[in-house]
């Protein structure tokens, strides 16, 4: 892979630089969401009101999902502009989750659209991920916290069975944590995403599914603290490892 020199290291270093207009644009309290306690039994579980069938497509599949959403009790989805669902190749093999849209997503009703998601992307094409062709992207609230807050427990309880739902429609065989929120949540972990980033980790749910996970730092987090841009380049290559090894497409 083309990665896997100093030369692609140093490129990729530059490309990753921030400004300062780009970190005003960040997400309040970004580092917040590094080291929030979230509980994992404090996640109460809300059902999907609205069953698909099986034998429907992943397309209307998706589309049921979108629809119950507006039966969720979240007070989210009643002052934010537009519902956040979905970007990207819906029969990708590699699915990214993150936290919560921006006033940029919020606006556009796309995930990862603000700076942070212009950051994500650029990261990503260094292993040759790109967004239309090889990776999907959702996050775990389909709205916008006001002021860009870190959701609260509540908050990602009333969202966490759609997310599930979410993953077994998609079915990848690579899930990336984007930030501490999605891998505590997802991870069941009490640890911060400094610690949950040093390995690989596999994502189970109730119906014992295990799909190969990696969490990696919130594109907000490295806008605000570029030193980490090292690990961040690490943790790209273990994620092309694990593609390469694991035969997954992309």
């Amino acid at each position: 892979m083309k990665v896997k020199n100093i030369k692609s290291f140093i490129e990729f270093y530059q490309n990753l630089g921030t400004t300062t207009s780009m970190t005003n644009s960040v997400r309040g309290n970004s580092t917040n969401l590094l080291y929030q306690d979230l509980a994992a039994n404090e996640l109460e579980k809300v059902p999907i009101l609205k069953k698909y069938n099986k034998n429907q497509s992943k397309q209307k599949k998706l589309e049921v999902l979108k629809s119950s959403l507006k039966d969720i009790n979240c007070d989210l989805k009643d002052i934010a502009t537009n519902l956040v669902f979905s970007d990207g190749n819906i029969d990708s093999e590699i699915m990214l989750i993150g936290e919560a849209p921006g006033a940029e997503e919020d606006k556009q009703g796309k995930p990862f659209v603000g700076e942070a998601g212009k950051l994500l992307d650029k990261m990503l094409s260094f292993i040759d991920l790109k967004r239309e062709k090889n990776f999907y992207v959702t996050n775990i609230l389909y709205w916008r916290p006001p002021g860009n807050r870190t959701p609260n427990n509540q908050e990602i309880s009333q969202c966490l069975e759609s997310t599930i739902e979410h993953i077994k429609i998609i079915k990848p065989k690579l899930i990336i944590l984007v930030g501490g929120i999605a891998a505590k949540t997802l991870l069941k972990s009490q640890e911060g995403i400094t610690k949950i980033r040093e390995t690989s980790h596999y994502y189970s749910d109730n119906d014992k599914t295990k799909i190969y996970t990696k969490a990696i730092f919130h594109p907000a987090y490295l806008l605000k603290n570029p030193i980490e841009k090292k690990r961040m380049w690490d943790d790209l290559l273990e994620i092309d490892k694990i593609i390469s090894k694991n035969n997954i497409r992309r």
